[in-house]
């Protein structure tokens, strides 16, 4: 049975790339039933051509940035549909997508969240994420970054989806909760994806739900905005979500990445990063209160979560992956404008 359809956009001074990502879902072959844009304050044309040329796409108007977090919840909150779609402005679905984003949740009633195929936008044969893949030292990367699209054809059970092309079941989200609003943005799908795996919902790879990426395009790889967030982020998901007895078991592991990625931070004078780690512990006492209602309210025991996380990754390895994903990220972002403003301090 089809279910009803609502997309969420989170835009901020993105007006160029907005325009085009709705063009994209107008032109689906199985339209979404709702469209909404949260505007978080935007100062350039988006409030005012955004009525004129796509008249049915719902606007509402945050009035502030409030962030992609606090943002997209905006957006849930208002959203009917059975099924709610988080877009970024910086993609254009292909054709299908909404068919195809949609249809492991109206076949099987336990997927709670479905993982879109997303591409980079200069370089469409090439997969900038299928998924959300989880390490036992925390280390959360976008699954298959860098793979061949063509490699990546079969349905495939995925930690969680990237909710920057992302299909949830409401009554999972209206399960766990949304996205965690103090994160601002940047892991927020990360936590979200530890979370409704420790309440028993399942996510799926859905690899013929297509978008193109214009990686970063509204927040700049690599910046110390970026590098602050990511850092301070980590620690927080970890803190609210990893179960007790794999912190027992691998906090060696966790410990082990803070020190290495630390100590890089330091030798190349990463002050960001390394802000972002102290913001992190001083952000702890709210976390471990969080921590307390997100663990009392798990159904699937801390084994079975468990069997997710993969082994973690070799210095050397991490190095080129990283290296890897900021090479896609410059030579196949396409073209594009607009910008995210930072978070209050």
């Amino acid at each position: 049975m089809a279910l009803s359809t609502s997309v969420v956009i989170v835009n901020y001074n993105g007006w160029p790339l907005l325009r085009g990502c709705l063009a994209s879902l107008r032109e689906q072959e199985r339209p979404a039933d709702e469209i909404i844009v949260v505007d978080n304050g935007s100062r350039d044309e988006t409030t005012r051509f955004l009525p004129v040329e796509f008249p049915e796409v719902r606007l509402v108007d945050a009035g502030r940035n409030l962030g992609f977090a606090a943002g997209n919840n905006l957006g849930i909150a208002h959203a009917r549909g059975e099924v709610v779609v988080l877009l970024n402005n910086d993609t254009v679905a292909e054709p299908g997508f909404i068919a195809r984003i949609t249809e492991p949740l109206e076949r099987d009633p336990a997927v709670g969240a479905v993982a879109a195929t997303m591409v980079f936008a200069g370089a469409p044969d090439i997969v900038a994420s299928a998924g959300i893949e989880v390490y036992r030292d925390g280390l959360a990367l976008d699954r298959g970054v860098g793979l061949p699209r063509a490699t990546l054809t079969a349905p495939a059970p995925v930690f969680g989806a990237s909710a920057g092309a992302a299909a949830y079941r409401r009554a999972a989200l209206d399960d766990v909760g949304f996205l965690p609003e103090p994160f601002f943005m940047y892991l927020e799908d990360v936590d979200l994806a530890w979370r409704l795996r420790l309440r028993g919902w399942e996510a799926v790879h859905a690899p013929g739900a297509v978008v193109r990426h214009f990686y970063s395009a509204s927040s700049v790889e690599g910046s110390a905005w970026k590098r602050r967030l990511l850092a301070r982020n980590r620690l927080w998901v970890i803190a609210r979500c990893m179960p007790t007895p794999l912190l027992r078991r691998g906090g060696w592991a966790v410990l082990r990445y803070e020190a290495m990625a630390g100590g890089y931070a330091l030798t190349r004078r990463d002050w960001a990063a390394l802000d972002g780690r102290l913001r992190g512990l001083m952000g702890l006492p709210a976390r471990l209160q969080e921590r307390r209602v997100i663990q009392g309210a798990a159904t699937v025991s801390a084994e079975k979560v468990g069997r997710w996380l993969q082994s973690p990754l070799p210095p050397t390895e991490l190095l080129r992956v990283r290296r890897l994903t900021a090479e896609l990220a410059v030579n196949g972002a396409g073209s594009w404008s607009g910008q995210q403003a930072a978070p209050p301090a």
